[in-house]
C-alpha cells in the first residue's frame, strides 16, 4: 500500500513539473514580442516628444574641422573624448528626434538596447583611433561628402587623412559630424 502511495505521489509530481514547465509564459514568443513592442513604443514616444522647431547645442565648435581636431586631441591626450563628442543626453534631446524615422537601427530598436549598441561601437572606434594616434600624428587633409539634412540638423561625413611615424592613414571611425544651429560636434563613431 505504501509503495502505491509513493508511486502516485511521484507520478503526480512528474506530471505537475512537466506541465508547469510547458506553460512558462515568460518563454512564450508572443509574450517576448509584446514586451519588445512595448519597449519600442515607449522609446518612440520619448523620441517624438522631443521634436522641436529649433535645437540648440550648448557646446560645440565653430566649424567641422575644429570639431575633429579637438576630438583627435582629446583621444590622444585623454584616451576618451571629453567635450568633442555628443553625450547620450544630447543624442536623446538633439540627434534622435531628427534622425528617427530615417532608416537607422534607432527606428526598430528600444532605446536601452540602442544605447548598448552605440556604446560598444563607440568604444571600438575610440580604441582604434587611439591606437593610430599613440606615437603622434599630423592632420594632412579633410575630405567632406555633401552634407545630409536630418530634419533640423546637418550631418557631414568626413574622410580624415593623417600622417604618423608609421605612415599615412585614413581615420574611418568618425562617421558623422553634426551642425546644430551653427555649432559643430562629432556625433557618430563606428568601427
Amino acid at each position: 500500500m505504501k509503495s502505491k502511495i509513493i508511486y502516485y505521489i511521484a507520478l503526480y509530481s512528474v506530471i505537475t513539473f512537466v506541465s508547469c514547465k510547458e506553460k512558462d509564459w515568460r518563454e512564450d514568443p508572443k509574450f517576448q514580442n509584446q514586451e519588445l513592442e512595448s519597449k519600442l513604443l515607449e522609446s518612440q514616444k520619448l523620441i517624438t516628444s522631443k521634436k522641436k522647431e529649433k535645437y540648440i547645442l550648448n557646446r560645440g565648435f565653430s566649424n567641422k574641422e575644429e570639431a575633429i581636431k579637438k576630438f583627435l586631441s582629446e583621444i590622444k591626450n585623454n584616451k576618451v573624448p571629453i567635450n568633442s563628442f555628443v553625450s547620450w543626453e544630447e543624442q536623446l534631446e538633439l540627434i534622435f528626434p531628427n534622425t528617427y524615422g530615417l532608416g537607422t537601427a534607432l527606428d526598430h530598436t528600444p532605446l536601452n538596447e540602442y544605447q548598448v549598441l552605440l556604446s560598444e561601437r563607440e568604444k571600438i572606434a575610440i580604441n582604434s583611433v587611439e591606437q593610430l594616434l599613440t606615437n603622434g600624428y599630423k592632420i594632412e587633409k579633410f575630405i567632406w561628402e555633401s552634407p545630409k539634412r536630418f530634419n533640423q540638423i546637418l550631418g557631414y561625413k568626413p574622410k580624415v587623412i593623417i600622417s604618423t611615424p608609421k605612415g599615412q592613414f585614413e581615420i574611418t571611425q568618425i562617421k558623422m559630424v553634426y551642425d546644430i544651429d551653427g555649432k559643430f560636434i562629432v556625433g557618430v563613431l563606428g568601427p
